[in-house]
C-alpha cells in the first residue's frame, strides 16, 4: 500500500523562542500574532575557470530565517527586540502542530543564532507588523519539541462552559 501524501498548511506552523542564556531558567513561549515565517537555505558554490571550462566546488549551506508577526506589547516582542539591540543568541523551535508524535511530541525544527534587524514599520489603518531575520549558526536539526497544556493554551483557547467562570 502506498503512502498517502499529507499537505503542509502554513498555519500548522509556530515559531518559540527563548533566550539562549536562559535556557536553563525558562520554557520557550510561542511567538503570538505570526503571519509568517520563512526558512531560507543557500548553499553558493565556487566557479574557477580553467582551460577546459568552468568547474565548480560546493560550498557550505548557511540558513536564515524570517520572521513576519503583528506586533504586541507581550513579553516575546520585548525579548525579540532587546535580543537584536544587544546581540543576544535565541533558541527558536519550529512547531508542526499537524505532526503529533504523541506525548504532547510534534515534530520540530530547532536552531540558534542571533537576529539581524528590526523593523517595525507604524502604517495609518494598518495593524503594526514586525519583520525581523535571524542568522542561524551551523544548520537547522529535525527531531521532537514538547508543548506542555499551557504552551498548547497559547495557541489555541480551550473550550470554555456557559456557566460563570472561575480564577
Amino acid at each position: 500500500m502506498a503512502d498517502t501524501v499529507t499537505p503542509i498548511y502554513g498555519k500548522d506552523r509556530i515559531l518559540a523562542f527563548r533566550l539562549f542564556e536562559e535556557r536553563t531558567k525558562k520554557a520557550a513561549t510561542k511567538l503570538a500574532l505570526q503571519t509568517q515565517h520563512t526558512w531560507k537555505f543557500e548553499a553558493k558554490s565556487d566557479s574557477t575557470e580553467t582551460k577546459d571550462g568552468n568547474i565548480n566546488s560546493p560550498a557550505t549551506a548557511t540558513a536564515t530565517l524570517e520572521i513576519e508577526a503583528i506586533s504586541s506589547l507581550d513579553e516575546v516582542n520585548k525579548m525579540l527586540e532587546d535580543a537584536v539591540l544587544h546581540s543576544k543568541m535565541l533558541e527558536v523551535w519550529d512547531i508542526n502542530l499537524a505532526d503529533s508524535k504523541g506525548s504532547g511530541k510534534y515534530g520540530a525544527k530547532y536552531a540558534r543564532g542571533y537576529l539581524q534587524s528590526w523593523e517595525v514599520p507604524s502604517e495609518i489603518g494598518k495593524l503594526v507588523e514586525l519583520k525581523t531575520t535571524m542568522n542561524v549558526d551551523q544548520l537547522p536539526v529535525s527531531g521532537e519539541a514538547t508543548l506542555t497544556s499551557e504552551q498548547q493554551k497559547e495557541v489555541q483557547y480551550t473550550f470554555a462552559d456557559t456557566t460563570q467562570a472561575t480564577e
